[in-house]
């Protein structure tokens, strides 16, 4: 399957225009659900009683590391259980156990609900005993402008940066005025029209809001952890990624951008039938094993440095 025919299926099933959101969700599930394969079932899913969390585990059990998960659906519709498809084959792929997020949806709680929502989820793994050095942060489509949104919270609330970070295709810049939002809009699923519906439900009427707190490519860059963005060259947000990463990478930050040939928004969740979508999870996992290396080196070395400062060796 190519990109037409799958925007023209996902076309077929959701209609993205319209303006019942419990009928646009429901077939929004419908057809990512039927995407989903046996690697669904060879990992280990155990929602948590009482919370909005899910544990998603290699066959082998809990991993050391693990990574926060927040789902798309442009703040409106989506959950865990609709991306387990792409969960699943980066737990499976990795080794690496994920924490899936099923933080509140617009329009019943705007912004900044499901920010404060992973947030909190952020805290609780550090408070299970998790260190920051042993945690990732992972989203796609609204849950990748989540991660970018919680990278913020930690920095200026003095909370420890995770180890690794992966942003599969999220806004950037809420006003939408970058060059892909034009010049891919006759190839991609998402179009300005749809962005704008978004927003007319993710952000409160009155403005109350720091726009530091919603645009990315308005924050402090001072620390950022190992991050991937990653985007296809079909997507209205193309231009969002690679101005975030690029700025990322001239203020010196260990930052990585993958642009997947033939790709639109979201092709990740259909990697069953979509050869740019295996391309990019295979991409992503492999990212996030490299990335703890990474974390778990630094990590050794440092407290080696700091047993020698301790011994005066």
């Amino acid at each position: 399957m190519d990109s037409s025919a799958l925007k023209a299926l996902f076309l077929q099933r959701v209609s993205l225009g319209g303006s019942e959101l419990e009928a646009m969700s429901q077939a929004f599930s419908a057809l990512y659900r039927s995407f989903q394969t046996d690697v669904v079932r060879r990992v280990r899913c155990s929602p948590m009683k009482g919370t909005f969390y899910t544990w998603i585990d290699p066959p082998s059990g809990r991993s050391k590391n693990v990574c926060l998960f927040f789902h798309g659906g442009g703040y409106t519709m989506g959950s865990t259980d609709d991306h387990l498809q792409l969960i699943a084959s980066l737990v499976e792929d990795s080794g690496i156990s994920f924490l899936g997020v099923d933080y509140r949806l617009c329009p019943n709680d705007c912004f900044p609900a499901a920010l404060d929502d992973v947030e909190d989820a952020y805290r609780w793994l550090l408070a299970q005993g998790y260190r920051a050095e042993a945690i990732g942060v992972t989203g796609i489509s609204a849950g990748a402008t989540l991660v970018t949104q919680l990278l913020h919270r930690c920095k200026s609330k003095g909370l420890p940066m995770p180890a690794v970070a992966l942003v599969m295709a999220g806004v950037m810049d809420f006003r939408y005025g970058r060059e892909s939002v034009a010049f891919n809009a006759k190839d991609d699923l998402v179009s300005l029209q749809r962005l704008e519906a978004i927003s007319s439900h993710y952000l409160p009427e009155d403005g109350s809001y720091d726009s530091r707190d919603l645009d990315c490519l308005q924050q402090d860059y001072s620390s950022y952890p190992r991050t991937l963005f990653q985007v296809g060259d079909r997507e209205v947000l193309l231009s969002d990624a690679i101005a975030c990463f690029s700025i990322l990478k001239t203020a010196g930050h260990d930052v990585a951008l993958h642009v997947v040939p033939g790709m639109i928004h979201c092709g990740q969740l259909f990697l069953r039938d979509f050869l740019p979508g295996q391309r990019a999870t295979a991409e992503a996992s492999l990212f996030l094993r490299e990335g703890f290396v990474a974390s778990n080196s630094s990590s050794v070395r440092g407290m080696g440095e700091c047993e020698k400062e301790k011994t005066g060796h």
